[in-house]
């Protein structure tokens, strides 16, 4: 069910820093929540998993961004209260959302945000914010790759 990588050719390999590929990294992530199924929201939501691709081909860069792998710096990012369970967290981020309650049933929380407009954006926005804010995770994934290759 894991929606497939976002990926995308960038600068010439010469020309990176790490500021640059990590906000790369972070433009495929904004993407990849742009165009992700409910429940690829939902399992970043509330157990994360996002994993950075990033590539050289011909003297180019290619990244992205897929869910799953091994723990890293990005997989941590959009969880919501990880200290909290989610049935007491997705009511109250459902308010915040002004959606729906999700139903008691867990099994049925992909459902609620396919059909919950405000709740799916909700978890959009909510995930673009938490991008935003950790910026500084994207360039240690860079930093690393810059490191590396």
């Amino acid at each position: 069910m894991a929606a497939p990588a976002q990926h995308a050719h960038g600068p010439a390999r010469a020309h990176l820093t790490k500021a640059d590929l990590g906000a790369q990294l972070a433009r495929r992530a904004d993407e990849w929540v742009r165009h992700a199924e409910p429940g690829d929201l939902l399992h970043v939501l509330l157990c994360g998993g996002f994993g950075p691709v990033i590539e050289e081909e011909g003297g180019r860069v290619r990244t992205g961004i897929e869910l799953g792998g091994a723990p890293g710096p990005l997989s941590r990012i959009g969880i919501i209260w990880s200290d909290l369970p989610p049935t007491e967290t997705l009511p109250i981020v459902a308010m915040v959302w002004e959606a729906t309650p999700p139903p008691a049933d867990s099994r049925l929380w992909e459902a609620w945000l396919a059909l919950d407009g405000h709740a799916r954006e909700g978890a959009r926005r909510f995930l673009h914010d938490e991008i935003g804010q950790n910026i500084t995770l994207f360039e240690v994934c860079a930093e690393a790759w810059l490191r590396e290759n």
